[in-house]
């Protein structure tokens, strides 16, 4: 273990000692044991044997459903054909009956639930599903994957693509898909009130570097960095060029994380990883996501930003590497902290002007190699589990500030899409997100 140092993480230094870690294993043994055996006692009672018929796209309809879960393209069996490329998307009540529909596979793709219904797409389709049915929308150039969607103040649906440029089909109530393309620009990307807004740098977009270079120079009017880093709008651009609404220069190794951005009037905050050795990382010889955690904090009105280390309890940085990392985090702004769940279950919370951090807690998983697939409130963590052995599903519940692990629905209604077996073919599906009527809460609160 090295030294601790108390030298500051200032604007371009970056952490070198560090004590704490992303990963808890081994946190509360006891009570994660205690709530194993809950769950385990609670299924063969709770569990619900409804039905599921399955039905066309277009012939949806949200009725009594209180979660929407889609499920991956299968993973292959060894000697066995490839399976189907496609998805299912499952709309289920509180009993775990419903309906399913199949659709072609899309990578990475979500379903939003908002207010105007649920969301979700195919390469060449989007779907808006509501009481009322479902509305189909053609998409007029076919993209196979998908970064994230999300749902705009004014009923708009924005979903993003970061596979080659970025693109953003921005859907209107009335059905019309308005596309933006943006080429030669790479950043994660994330919503900031009305906006869809990133963080990326010269060397990675080149389509921003020249102005990006000539908005540095403006502000500063000192000596000109290398390598400039920007805050970008990518729902409105310049023609092909987004909008820049900060710049500073880059940090060498600084890597944003999952960009849910809590915005707070002019500020933006994003957890972010530091890397131990960037020059290491760049010649092969370190992994990319070994590092300390950090918190970047963008004032667009000044155009400023700042580093903040984030600290653990001990006061030690908090470090990340190949296994406990912000790939697949899930985050909330809740009040002055930004909560967040890894994607082993490890929940977090920091402070977002100190940088200080808590552990809350880890989720208790089933014996699953499945990973859980998490979605955050301001409340608390839900957990969609698929177990391997009775191929069922268990949703459960747990809240930032206490009260253990509760199980709100636990269904094997789905077991035959999950796993196909025959004499043909043979494969598993995964859950690849899942997304929750607004305001039902499965009586977790």
């Amino acid at each position: 273990m090295k030294p601790h140092t108390d030298e500051p993480l200032s604007d371009g230094t970056r952490a070198r000692n560090r004590k704490g870690s992303l990963s808890r294993k081994g946190v509360r043994r006891c009570g994660v044991v205690a709530a194993a055996l809950s769950i385990v006692m609670l299924m063969s009672s709770c569990m619900s044997q409804g039905a599921v018929t399955e039905k066309r796209a277009d012939q949806l309809s949200l009725g009594d459903a209180v979660i929407a879960v889609r499920l991956s393209q299968g993973k292959f069996s060894a000697g066995l054909p490839d399976p189907p490329n496609d998805n299912w998307i499952v709309l289920l009540d509180a009993q775990g009956r419903g309906q399913a529909t199949r659709i072609e596979n899309k990578r990475g793709s979500d379903v939003m639930w908002t207010e105007r219904g649920l969301s979700f797409g195919a390469p060449d389709k989007e779907y808006v599903t509501t009481d009322q049915g479902t509305q189909e929308i053609d998409v007029k150039h076919s993209w196979s994957s998908e970064y994230q969607r999300f749902s705009l103040p004014d009923g708009r649906i924005a979903v993003v693509d970061l596979s080659d440029g970025i693109r953003v089909d921005t859907i209107h109530p009335n059905g019309r898909i308005e596309t933006t393309e943006i080429p030669d620009t790479s950043a994660p990307v994330g919503q900031c009130g009305q906006h869809i807004v990133g963080i990326t740098d010269t060397e990675e977009s080149e389509s921003i570097r020249s102005a990006a270079f000539e908005a540095y120079a403006a502000q500063s009017g000192g000596e000109m960095p290398e390598n400039v880093a920007a805050v970008i709008q990518i729902d409105e651009p310049t023609g092909d060029v987004p909008r820049l609404l900060a710049v500073a220069p880059a940090i060498d190794g600084l890597v944003e994380g999952w960009m849910s951005v809590p915005c707070d009037g002019n500020v933006i905050t994003v957890l972010s990883l530091q890397q131990d050795d960037p020059a290491a990382v760049r010649s092969g010889k370190r992994n990319s996501l070994e590092g300390v955690l950090v918190l970047q904090r963008w004032d667009l009105s000044t155009g400023q930003r700042t580093i903040i280390p984030v600290l653990d309890e001990a006061g030690q940085p908090i470090e990340t590497d190949q296994d406990n990392n912000l790939y697949g985090v899930r985050a909330i702004r809740v009040g002055d902290e930004y909560r967040f769940v890894t994607k082993k279950g490890d929940a977090f919370a920091v402070d977002m002007m100190s940088g200080n951090a808590r552990h809350l807690f880890s989720i208790p998983s089933e014996k699953t190699f499945i990973p859980a697939v998490f979605q955050v409130s301001e409340t608390g963590v839900y957990a969609l589990e698929q177990n391997d052995d009775e191929d069922v599903l268990t949703l459960s519940y747990q809240p930032w500030d206490g009260g253990g692990k509760r199980v709100l629905l636990t269904t094997g209604t789905m077991s035959r899409y999950l796993v196909e077996r025959n004499l043909l073919m043979g494969y598993r599906r995964s859950v690849e997100s899942f997304a929750l009527r607004p305001g039902w809460d499965g009586g977790a609160q």
